[in-house]
Parts: C-alpha cells; sequence; structure tokens
C-alpha cells in the first residue's frame, strides 16, 4: 500500500508516525508544501518506509496528478484547503479520510465520489470524528438510547496564559470556529448558523452554572 498524508503539522505529523508505525508494509509519504518541513517529519519517525515530499494542495493540476499514484490519502490541511482535495480524490477515486473544518458542504460532492468508486469520508477529526465513534459503540452496548449529548473543549488541566487554551490543531481552524457560520440540522434539515449563537447553560455538580 502507498499511503500519502497530506499536511505536516500537530496532527498530521502524529498521524504519519502512528501509521508507520501500525503498518509497517506501507510506503508512507508525507507531504506538505514546505519541503523541509516534510522532511523533518520523515527524519523524526525515523522509519524506513516514511518520505517526505513536497507538494502544492492548492494546485489542483498538481494535486491529481500526484494522487493517481497512491492507494490511500489522509487530508490534514487548512480548511480553505480541505474541499479541494475531496474534489480532486473524487476526480480520479482515490479513497480519503480528511479531518479539516471546511467552510464547504463536502457531501455535494457525493454522486462524483460514487461514480469513482471513491470512499471519502470528511471531518473525522475530535468532534464531528471521534465523538461520533465513541458514542456510536456507547449506543451498542446501551439496551435503549433516547438522547446523545456531545461537549467537546480544548481546556487544559493546566491553563497556560494569556489564554488558558490549548491549540492541539490548525490556529486558522480554531480561529474559524468562532466566526464562521457553523452547520447544523434543525427541524430534520441542514441550516447555516451564527457561530456561538447556541449557547446554553451547563449545570456541574457542586460548582455552579455555566452558559457555554
Amino acid at each position: 500500500m502507498k499511503a500519502l498524508i497530506l499536511g505536516c503539522g500537530k496532527i498530521g505529523s502524529v498521524t504519519a508516525q502512528d501509521f508507520a508505525e501500525s503498518i509497517n508494509s506501507a510506503e508512507v509519504f508525507v507531504a506538505d508544501q514546505n519541503m523541509a518541513r516534510a522532511k523533518e517529519v520523515a527524519k523524526k519517525i525515523g522509519k524506513d518506509n516514511v518520505v517526505g515530499i513536497q507538494l502544492n494542495a492548492s494546485d489542483h493540476s498538481e494535486l491529481v496528478n500526484a494522487l493517481e499514484t497512491f492507494d490511500l490519502v489522509m487530508g490534514f490541511l487548512p480548511g480553505d484547503l480541505g474541499y479541494r482535495l475531496i474534489e480532486a480524490c473524487a476526480n480520479v477515486g482515490k479513497d480519503l479520510v480528511d479531518v479539516s473544518y471546511m467552510p464547504e458542504n463536502p457531501l455535494t460532492l457525493n454522486e462524483e465520489a460514487a461514480r469513482a468508486n471513491a470512499t471519502i469520508i470528511p471531518s473525522c477529526g475530535l468532534a464531528p470524528g471521534i465523538s461520533n465513534i465513541l458514542v456510536g459503540h456507547a449506543i451498542k452496548k446501551l439496551d435503549k438510547t433516547q438522547t446523545v449529548h456531545i461537549m467537546v473543549g480544548g481546556l487544559p488541566a493546566t491553563p497556560v496564559p494569556p489564554l488558558g487554551y490549548t491549540i492541539t490543531f490548525s490556529v486558522d481552524s480554531v480561529i474559524d470556529e468562532y466566526t464562521r457560520k457553523a452547520r447544523i440540522i434543525k427541524d430534520t434539515k441542514p441550516i447555516d448558523v451564527e457561530a456561538l449563537s447556541g449557547l446554553e447553560e451547563i449545570e456541574f455538580p457542586g460548582v455552579g452554572r455555566l452558559e457555554a
């Protein structure tokens, strides 16, 4: 298997190491627009099956041509490039797992991906992503489930000034989460709402109520 991990930031680099160590038979190519960063990540992983390469994801032709040689693609790009990667994988029929927080709706490419026999899993980060997988696992273990609440935050055990926040992924994506409209399902229909418009009160036993 030849796997392409596109984006050598905080999440992409960790994924590359985990994937390379878990599947020794795979050839793992870590790609970034910054060649030095890609090589640095490959060197840090220190395995013979990992190579750093340069790839400009904003250039559609370059991206499509590069994808042709791979069996599996994993995307860890900033939100403004995520849709382009999904579109390129749908064009050439490549399977993709993507974590980027993109403003576009990736489901608009569903029919094109299906025609190309490409399996594309978008928004596979923390939430949506692993949180949904954990919920699905929990539901299978329970006799009956009526309601599920998923609450996620980036609050560290030991806050560090000035933000008191832990940025574990793209800074641009963090800013987007607080400024860009959010896509939700209301009354069975998808709609866009202003960020932070769904504040609710949460009660912590022994502590009190908090608006979040």
